[in-house]
């Protein structure tokens, strides 16, 4: 070739290896080397083959595995490429350059529309980068001197050049991915990045970042006072202030703020962020932005539920606590309905008995005074008070809560049965409080007995000796409680019966517990269950505190 014809020439083969040198995906860098080849060559048709990976190509067909990616192209358009056996060896095993002259049906471009001779020129190179295999160019040409040597040295250099190129391909590639992880990361997390220069103010963000504040991505690096615009405007003075003492403490960043978007939509955003210094040597702030409005919502919601609870829980206190009033003044009310009733009965008599009736009389202001001791009991379990506490004889004590439980036994069909030791000693206690207990579990077992049928229905009343302390058991007759859920009878809210409180027996407890004593449940031989509490004789006074 002239020297007047080489430079035109040399100036064409740089410009087609420019060409292929800029191309950043498989399928430019296969497009790019083909079209250059077949231009260069004026080849009729071609094809390109490229693996992703370095392994050795196994077959070189449009149905290449994915795990080592084929990108194959080719012009005209072909449905498949495939390589007569003779080329796969010598070109990709051996690595070899073949020119020849063949037969149409040895043309590895399968299934194009243009007619073809019966006798065809090959020219098949494999693209090699750092001893691998990683693709092949093939061209074909009706003419018979269509790929001269010179032709060949060329294809052999945009070979090359493609070989070398898929190195950047694949850096970029990667590139891309990790990129495309990152933007997907922070849409998912609704986070974006940010750095922002203190001298010139101006940000570079990410593509969150900007979606959180509403911001065009038509300009980067922003004005910070595009940011500042979507600022919520009584969030600002805390903002600067914020922004102030970090930049001139250069101590971490992190502030909360509202972010107001064009269409009135407000967003929750935490920003964080620490000192470094930019490429320009000035300080840059860098950090994240994070869309918490979500998360702030649900606090929110939170609170809201836990504020809803606690009134719930004050609601439901303030009932039981009412419901346990009931409960416990019903007991000497019982007894002044009693005592009314046996009054008006003397005085109907033909000849009225005044004394018996004013022993009743009697009766009745006594068991007034005794409601007004129980709501006074009740007020100082609630306050946490110091308890009246006297010596009280167990059995009298007892004795007096049966008699007034006798109309709820006798409506029951329930029979009792008194067992008291004898010559006990005394106890030190709140009189009226442990009354109270002894009442709620002689309730308890009527209760635990209305469903029995076929065999009798007897409360035991105990009481003894043992250890220096005095024993006092209700036994019934009932239906037993369940071994899983014995403990949880002492729960406070935790109930068995269908209209309960599930308070009555948390408060015996306690009361037990004040009094130095221990309350608890036992299952009986043959039915029901015991309830039993013990007390030491002699106990100081306490005031009544948690349990």
């Amino acid at each position: 070739m002239s020297p007047e014809n080489e430079a035109p020439e040399l100036a064409l083969i740089a410009k087609g290896l420019r060409t292929i040198s800029k191309e950043t995906t498989y399928q430019g860098l296969a497009e790019a080397l083909l079209r250059e080849a077949l231009s260069y060559s004026a080849a009729d048709r071609g094809g390109i083959l490229l693996s992703e990976g370095n392994e050795l190509l196994a077959r070189a067909d449009a149905s290449f595995p994915r795990e080592r990616a084929s990108f194959f192209t080719s012009s005209p358009a072909a449905s498949e490429f495939r390589l007569p056996p003779d080329l796969d060896d010598a070109v990709l095993r051996r690595q070899e350059t073949v020119t020849r002259r063949t037969c149409r049906q040895m043309s590895a471009l399968m299934g194009t529309a243009e007619p073809s001779p019966q006798v065809i020129t090959q020219l098949c190179l494999p693209l090699v980068h750092h001893e691998w295999t990683i693709g092949v160019l093939y061209l074909e040409s009706t003419r018979e001197e269509a790929f001269t040597p010179r032709c060949v040295r060329v294809m052999s250099m945009l070979a090359s050049q493609a070989a070398v190129s898929l190195e950047s391909v694949r850096l970029f590639e990667a590139l891309r991915e990790t990129n495309m992880w990152m933007v997907r990361g922070q849409e998912i997390g609704r986070m974006g990045s940010y750095r922002w220069n203190t001298r010139t103010l101006l940000s570079r963000a990410s593509r969150e970042c900007y979606r959180i504040f509403d911001i065009d991505l038509e300009v980067n690096p922003v004005p910070f006072e595009v940011f500042k615009s979507r600022i919520y405007p009584d969030d600002i003075p805390a903002l600067d202030q914020a922004l102030t003492r970090a930049v001139s403490t250069k101590s971490p960043f992190s502030h909360e703020y509202r972010v107001v978007h064009r269409d009135g939509t407000v967003l929750n955003v935490m920003a964080e962020g620490q000192f470094d210094h930019g490429p320009g040597g000035d300080v840059e702030l860098e950090g994240i932005i994070t869309d918490v409005t979500g998360r702030r919502a649900a606090e929110r919601a939170l609170a809201d539920a836990r504020h809803e609870l606690a009134r719930a829980v004050r609601l439901a206190s303030l009932g039981e606590l009412a419901g346990w009033i009931v409960h416990e003044i019903s007991q000497p009310l019982t007894g002044i309905t009693m005592s009314a009733e046996a009054c008006l009965r003397w005085l109907a008599r033909d000849s009225p008995d005044s004394s018996e009736a004013r022993q009743s009389a009697m009766r009745v202001i006594e068991q007034g005074r005794r409601a007004h001791d129980v709501v006074d009991g009740l007020k100082s379990l609630v306050r946490g008070a110091q308890l009246n506490f006297t010596a009280v004889d167990i059995n009298e004590a007892i004795e007096e809560v049966l008699l007034l439980s006798k109309r709820e036994l006798e409506r029951a069909g329930v029979t009792l049965h008194a067992e008291f030791g004898k010559s006990l000693p005394q106890v030190r206690a709140d009189r009226v409080q442990l009354q109270q207990v002894v009442f709620n579990l002689v309730r308890n077992a009527v209760e635990a007995m209305v469903d029995v049928e076929g065999r009798s229905r007897v409360l035991t009343a105990r009481s003894s000796m043992s250890d220096n302390h005095v024993v006092v058991a209700i036994a019934d007759t009932g239906m037993g409680v369940d071994r899983a859920n014995r403990e949880r009878l002492f729960d406070a809210l935790y109930t068995t019966k269908g209209n309960g409180l599930g308070l009555g027996l948390s408060i015996c407890r306690r009361i037990v517990a004040v009094h130095g004593g221990r309350l608890w449940v036992e299952e009986n031989m043959t039915h029901g269950s015991t309830f039993a509490f013990i007390l030491p004789v002699c106990q100081a006074m306490q005031m009544l505190g948690p349990n």
